[in-house]
C-alpha cells in the first residue's frame, strides 16, 4: 500500500519509490484473490471501502472476466500525481500469465509454484536504467522445504538476516501475533492437524498433509556422537546414475532398538569402482550392505549386474526386500515412537525428508527418494544382518535374498 500510493510512515526505513509504480498481487486461485488479496486491498468491490488504500485513492478498477465480483486492475493515484497500477492475478493461470514487462513491485501471498516465481523474478530484474524490483511473499509453509522455500533457507541462514544478494525472510507463527489470546492459542493448537503445527504455530517450515513421513524434525534429529563399537552398523544403497547413487549407514542401538541413520552417500554419474572406493571410505569394506533389488537388473555395457559388478569391487551386498509401503509403514512407526534419529550432518538426507511427498492418488512420487529408499531397504531388510567390526572380521560374507 505504501508503494503504490508514495505515502510512507515516518518510521518506514524500507525501500521507497519516489514514482508510481507497476505492481501485481496474485495468490493461488482466481477465488483466492478475490477473496482475500483484492479485499484486502481494496475491501467491497462495490464501495471500494474497507481496504489497505483509501477509497478516495482509488482511481478506477477493472473488471476480470469469467470470476464474479473480481478486480483485473486498480488505478492508485499517487502522491505526486501521477497513477499506479497493481494487476491481480493468481497461479492457476500459469507461468505465462506472469510473462511481461518490469514490475516493482510483486506481492505472493502463498506459496509459488517454482516457475511462476522465477518468472516473477525475472520481471523485477533491472533492465533499462531502472533499478531492481521488490518481491513479497507472505506464505504459511505447509508444503515443508520446498524448491521455493529452499532459496531462501538452504543456506542455513537465520530469519531476518539479509543476503547480500538482498533475499530475507521473516519467520513469524501464533506466538507473534498480539491479537491472540492465550486461550485462543491453546485452542488453535488443539484443532491444528499435528503435521502442519510447527508450520502455523512457529511459522518455521515443517511438513505438508502430502509428506510421505509427517514427523516434526525436532523429533528425529539428533547430534552426532561417537558410535559405540558394540552397536551393529548396515547400510542400505540405491542405484543410479543420472539420479544419484545413494546409501544410508545406520548404527543400531539394540539395547533400547533405536536406529541411528549415522552417514550418507550422495553421488551421481559415477562406476561402481568409484562408487566402492568413496564407500569404503565410510566402512563399507566391513559394514554389509541391502541394495535395490532393480541392481540385479542386466548392465547394458556388458550384461552383468550391477550388483555383481559391485560384488566384484568388494562390496558385501544383499538384496533388499522392496515392498514400499510397508516398508515406509516400519520406517515411520519408528520415527514416531522415538525409534529412529537422524544425525544432523546428513543434509542431503534431510533435504530428501523434506520432499519425499505422495501424489493427489496418495502414491509416493519417484523423485527425492534416493536416501529415502536407502533407509527404508536398511530398516526392512538390513538390521537382521547389521554386524560390528569385529565380528565381520571373523565371519565370512553373507549373501542372498533377505526377509521382511
Amino acid at each position: 500500500m505504501f508503494h503504490l500510493t508514495g505515502y510512507y510512515p515516518d518510521w518506514w526505513d524500507g525501500v521507497r519509490f519516489n514514482h508510481p509504480v507497476q505492481a501485481w498481487a496474485a495468490s493461488d486461485t482466481s477465488e483466492s484473490t478475490r477473496d482475500i488479496l483484492q479485499k484486502t486491498y481494496i475491501g467491497d468491490i462495490h464501495s471500494l471501502e474497507g481496504g489497505l488504500i483509501h477509497s478516495s485513492l482509488i482511481q478506477r478498477v477493472t473488471r476480470r472476466s469469467g470470476v464474479a465480483d473480481a478486480v483485473d486492475t486498480v488505478f492508485v493515484r499517487h502522491r505526486t500525481g501521477g497513477t499506479s497500477e497493481l494487476g491481480l492475478k493468481s497461479y492457476d493461470q500459469g507461468r505465462k500469465k506472469f510473462q511481461g514487462t518490469y514490475r516493482e513491485i510483486i506481492h505472493l501471498d502463498e506459496e509459488p509454484p517454482p516457475d511462476v516465481y522465477s518468472e516473477c523474478m525475472l520481471r523485477t530484474t533491472a533492465v533499462g536504467g531502472k533499478s531492481p524490483g521488490i518481491i513479497l511473499m507472505t506464505m504459511t509453509p505447509l508444503s515443508g522445504v520446498t524448491q521455493v522455500v529452499q532459496m531462501f533457507i538452504n543456506d542455513g541462514a537465520k530469519p531476518g538476516l539479509v543476503r547480500p544478494d538482498g533475499r530475507v525472510f521473516v519467520q513469524a507463527g501464533w506466538e507473534d501475533n498480539p491479537h491472540l489470546s492465550d486461550e485462543e492459542r491453546e485452542l488453535l493448537i488443539k484443532r491444528t492437524p499435528a503435521h502442519e503445527l510447527e508450520a502455523r504455530r512457529l511459522g518455521k517450515p515443517s511438513l505438508g498433509s502430502g509428506m510421505v513421513y509427517p514427523v516434526a524434525e525436532s523429533r528425529i534429529v539428533v547430534d552426532p556422537f561417537k558410535i559405540p563399537d558394540h552397536w551393529p552398523r548396515v547400510f542400505g544403497m540405491d542405484f543410479g546414475w543420472t539420479n544419484p547413487t545413494a546409501a544410508a549407514f545406520l548404527a543400531h542401538d539394540t539395547d533400547n532398538d533405536v536406529v541411528y541413520l549415522t552417514g550418507e552417500y550422495y553421488q551421481a554419474q559415477a562406476t561402481p569402482k568409484s562408487h566402492a572406493v568413496n564407500l569404503f571410505a565410510q566402512g563399507a569394506d566391513w559394514i554389509p550392505g541391502v541394495c535395490d533389488p532393480a541392481g540385479q537388473a542386466a548392465n547394458a555395457k556388458d550384461g552383468e549386474s550391477l550388483l555383481e559388478e559391485y560384488e566384484k569391487q568388494g562390496l558385501n551386498l544383499t538384496k533388499a526386500n522392496n515392498s514400499r509401503e510397508a516398508g515406509i509403514q516400519m520406517v515411520l512407526e519408528r520415527m514416531q515412537s522415538g525409534k529412529f534419529k537422524v544425525f544432523s550432518t546428513c543434509s542431503n538426507w534431510l533435504y530428501e525428508f523434506r520432499m519425499y511427498a505422495r501424489d493427489e492418488k496418495g502414491v509416493p512420487k519417484k523423485e527425492n527418494d534416493h536416501l529415502m529408499d536407502g533407509t527404508r531397504y536398511a530398516v526392512v531388510s538390513g538390521l537382521g544382518i547389521a554386524t560390528t567390526k569385529t565380528r565381520r572380521l571373523s565371519a565370512p560374507p553373507r549373501r542372498g535374498v533377505v526377509a521382511a
